[in-house]
């Protein structure tokens, strides 16, 4: 079997493997962090990334496995190829993302919502809950629970933004 075979092969069964992660535990990232100045948005870290890297590569190894054997054209065709993937399946996850996210309204305020005490520091009267947040748990900061004794695992309704919430009132 030819390398560019394997490669085809493994870079098909990681982007599987990631697409069907993303699914199941939602948003994967797993982009390497680069410190390369791209100028801009454009050019960020979705393409210099590994689901880039992995696009690349899948074009390029399906063009040499369609040619079927290596040259300097067929490789010239399999970089071009492999670039066009790379291009053409970010604009596809940028208008995907888009139309999700136009379904989502994000707010900042959270009013009366019921949390569950994750972790409660009675000497600084800080400490965390979860609550659902667009359809999904999340732990936020609790503040200022003064003359309220908490423990874990107990119910209460609070309120405040996304980045901290105080308590309202004691869920019996």
């Amino acid at each position: 079997m030819a390398w560019y075979v394997i490669v085809l092969i493994a870079s098909a069964a990681l982007f599987l493997l990631t697409t069907i992660g993303s699914f199941i535990f939602g948003e994967m990232d797993i982009d390497i962090d680069t410190d390369v100045d791209t100028g801009g948005d454009f050019l960020g870290g979705d393409i210099f990334s590994f689901k880039g890297l992995l696009h690349f590569a899948i074009g390029f190894s399906l063009t040499l496995t369609l040619m079927k054997e290596v040259t300097i054209t067929s490789v010239s065709i399999g970089i071009i190829a492999g670039v066009v993937f790379v291009f053409v399946l970010y604009y596809l996850y940028k208008i995907t993302y888009t139309k999700l996210q136009q379904n989502i309204k994000y707010t900042d305020e959270i009013v009366e919502m019921d949390a569950e005490v994750y972790f409660w520091n009675e000497s600084r009267k800080i400490g965390e809950v979860f609550i659902s947040l667009e359809g999904r748990p999340v732990t936020i900061t609790l503040e200022g629970a003064e003359g309220m004794e908490l423990e874990k695992g107990q119910k209460l309704k609070v309120s405040g933004t996304r980045k901290s919430v105080h308590p309202v009132e004691f869920i019996i």
